[in-house]
């Protein structure tokens, strides 16, 4: 099992410096990091950065989503941060979350097929091996693709059966979030699949990013309940379901949180919910969580965001101690 650090497109500048400077040092299997809508940074330019700056750490998007972004645009900014460094570039696709899609006005038709085609015409213009492409769904007409590249790693940032059944058919691997009861499922239903359709899941990525806190002082598991909150807002239904959680104790959350605000509702969070929805204690504690999720498959755990009350320390001691301990 690897371990990565996870980042987003809201993080400041300085804090991505420091991470690139010191991920070779840290012994970081790789970094993902991931979009957030309307945030000030450019998450192919930060990649770029990431991987120019670092000479082993893999560098990967997770995720971006082709509703958003034209395709041809993925397909040409991935094919150069492939070329900057080839074999260390992993492309992660999604379709987005439901209100950042709502905020641009951009419906959701045909998740599924939408996601398919994508990887499809990804694929076919990276090995550049037809004249034109045209889909109507992805805004594309008549493309021609004039170069090609080495085979990019796509992975799928899928919560839903369907997607993750798709994923399991033509991905190379998944980065998985939400309680440990639903990734469990979500293995089991992606290595049933692919088992279906003759395919080594040997061959499959399984990454797990949680909302990931290290907790020094008592006065950090604030962070802690905070994250959780938010958490419980954004988890949809399905997910709470296939994970045993009581709908009402989270809806009693949301409720709260909508009439209170984060502060309030944050204070009556109970530790089972906490234990549910996120990953945190001392370094130690959340090593040995990430290395139970071994057992289910995962081959790569990411830490943070948020990390803790000192990001740096944290990241930087959790990946000591994963060294140590590895």
């Amino acid at each position: 099992m690897h371990l990565s650090i996870g980042l987003t497109t809201s993080i400041s500048a300085n804090r991505m410096k420091w991470i690139y400077e010191n991920a070779d040092s840290l012994h970081l299997n790789g970094l993902w990091i991931g979009e957030d809508i309307g945030s000030p940074q450019e998450i192919f330019t930060s990649a770029a950065l990431l991987l120019l700056n670092t000479e082993n750490v893999n560098i990967g998007i997770g995720v971006t989503s082709p509703l958003i972004r034209n395709i041809t645009t993925i397909a040409r900014a991935s094919s150069t941060l492939s070329e900057i460094a080839p074999n260390r570039f992993r492309m992660g696709l999604g379709i987005g979350g439901i209100q950042d899609l709502s905020s641009l006005g951009i419906p959701i038709k045909k998740p599924v097929h939408s996601m398919d085609r994508a990887v499809e015409i990804l694929r076919t213009i990276w090995v550049n091996n037809v004249n034109s492409i045209s889909n109507e769904d992805l805004g594309i007409h008549n493309y021609t693709a004039k170069y090609s590249s080495k085979r990019i790693p796509i992975f799928f940032g899928v919560r839903g059966p369907k997607l993750m059944t798709l994923a399991a058919s033509i991905a190379d691997g998944v980065i998985l979030s939400g309680p440990r009861q639903f990734v469990e499922k979500s293995i089991e239903m992606i290595k049933e699949k692919r088992n279906s359709l003759n395919l080594s899941s040997k061959k499959f990525h399984f990454v797990l990013w949680v909302p990931t806190i290290l907790i020094r002082k008592k006065e950090d598991l604030e962070i802690v309940k905070k994250t959780v909150a938010i958490v419980a807002l954004d988890t949809p239904d399905h997910i709470l379901e296939m994970s045993g959680i009581n709908k009402s104790e989270i809806f009693l959350i949301r409720s709260e949180m909508k009439a209170h605000g984060i502060e309030k509702v944050s204070e009556k969070i109970p530790d089972r919910i906490i234990d549910l929805l996120c990953i945190s204690g001392d370094a130690d504690e959340i090593c040995d969580k990430f290395e139970s999720y071994s057992s289910l498959g995962i081959q790569e755990v990411v830490f943070g965001p948020p990390y803790g009350k000192d990001a740096r320390k944290s990241m930087a001691q959790v990946a000591q101690t994963w060294s140590k301990n590895s």
